[in-house]
């Protein structure tokens, strides 16, 4: 059993189901369910996951511990006791080290055997009609191909967002249902709750006004934190980057973004926005600027959170600049 894995990308569903079978495989080798443990880089230090990870189990044979947001972890201190870690672990226990983006830290990377290290990338465009096709059908729905369309249009690029829609759809429908673009767009665009990319996308296509609001309802709801989000927005821009240096070097736009998994075509649309509202010299600056407003809002805390996130859209949307957080202070 491997004791340290570092698990990454954007496509949660195959994410997902990787660790729920990295759980069962536990549960076999120790002959009894893992203690399980989920904890967040935002929320708990490497020293206090540490402890919990050299401390042995107290009610199973084994331990397994989801440390999330580990691309987060950046200070030299942290990055060298996980790498030290990662070379001489503990016993019966494992720590899956599970990245917002594509890795974590190159120290701790180097200390892990590749053959430890997943990244979940996205599915092509075919893949996920396939996907979508397989939901509907497991929940006993037929769509036709623009209900299909449509659902890729509205759904994140991932095959958990799909899971969770197509489920959310067959509630409206009895088995044996057939549905159209119109049924999908009643019950997925009218109910889909707000995000990281969701916000990115107004961002990128919309207004400031618009940006605003969606910036509003996802605070409101509360199904996250401001250091979350801005998590997804660097993830984003650090994508959006990625595309610009690939046209840098001679690709296309439909090039540069499907070598960075981007695929369903609303995505594209999306990126191709993103890329005029925000060209590669600022492009850059912003992905610098938001590892700045990361560290304001972890150091000035849930107070200042809104005034904190408002000032970055008006640096990306607006002023087309970062802006200096020092009055906050």
């Amino acid at each position: 059993m491997e004791s340290v894995i570092v698990v990454g990308g954007p496509e949660l569903g195959r994410r997902n189901d990787f660790l729920a079978q990295l759980k069962t495989r536990c549960a076999k080798e120790w002959g009894q369910s893992p203690e399980e443990h989920r904890l967040y880089a935002d929320e708990t230090g490497v020293t206090e996951l540490l402890d919990l990870l050299m401390n042995g189990s107290l009610f199973s044979s084994g331990k397994l511990v989801y440390y999330y947001r580990a691309d987060q972890i950046k200070l030299k201190a942290d990055t060298q006791a996980l790498a030290a870690y990662a070379k001489n672990p503990a016993d019966a226990t494992v720590l899956v080290l599970v990245s917002d983006g594509y890795g974590v830290d190159k120290l701790i990377e180097d200390a892990v055997p590749k053959e430890h290290k997943r990244v979940f990338w996205e599915l092509s465009g075919s893949e996920m009609e396939k996907a979508v096709r397989d939901q509907l059908a497991a929940q006993g729905i037929r769509a036709d191909q623009d209900a299909v369309e449509a659902i890729l249009e509205l759904v994140e690029n991932n095959t958990e967002a799909l899971r969770t829609e197509c489920s959310r759809l067959a509630l409206f429908w009895p088995k044996g249902s057939a549905i159209s673009e119109d049924d999908v767009e009643r019950y997925i665009a009218h109910n889909r709750s707000e995000d990281a990319f969701s916000l990115f996308e107004r961002m990128a296509t919309g207004s400031f006004e618009q940006a605003l609001d969606t910036l509003a309802a996802i605070l409101a709801n509360r199904a996250g934190n401001g250091v979350g989000l801005i998590a997804g927005l660097a993830w984003s821009m650090r994508r959006l980057s990625a595309v610009h240096d690939a046209m840098a070097q001679g690709s296309s736009f439909e090039q540069a973004a499907r070598s960075q998994r981007i695929n369903a075509r609303k995505l594209l649309a999306t990126y191709d926005a993103a890329r005029q509202r925000w060209p590669r010299p600022l492009c850059r600056s912003l992905v610098a600027f938001s590892v700045e407003t990361d560290a304001q809002l972890r150091q000035l805390g849930q107070a200042h959170e809104r005034t904190i996130l408002e000032l970055f859209l008006y640096a990306c949307m607006v002023a087309k600049a970062p802006y200096c957080y020092e009055a906050l202070g």
